[in-house]
């Protein structure tokens, strides 16, 4: 369950189509595909962890064609910066 406290602020780095790749300051090897993480109080699913860059873990995701017309994430663009909860 989710407590609505924000436990890091992540970055968009890639988006291509429904894909997102988001930059966060968690240990690479504490994230878990299909592990659920709320992205701007939007939750969503890990589907791939990212080569790292740098020290900081990558993680990406799908997005529904839904979830995209309901929410902002649909105007998410490169850059953005995301309130995460893990």
């Amino acid at each position: 369950m989710f407590t609505g406290i924000v436990s890091g602020v992540g970055t968009l780095q890639e988006r291509s189509g429904s894909r997102f790749v988001i930059a966060c300051p968690f240990k690479r090897r504490s994230l878990e595909e299909g592990a659920s993480i709320a992205c701007d109080g939007c939750c969503l699913t890990i589907v791939d962890i990212a080569k790292a860059k740098g020290k900081t873990a990558r993680f990406a995701v799908d997005v529904s064609n839904e979830t995209l017309a309901r929410t902002t994430l649909g105007s998410w663009r490169e850059g953005r910066r995301i309130n995460l909860e893990r």
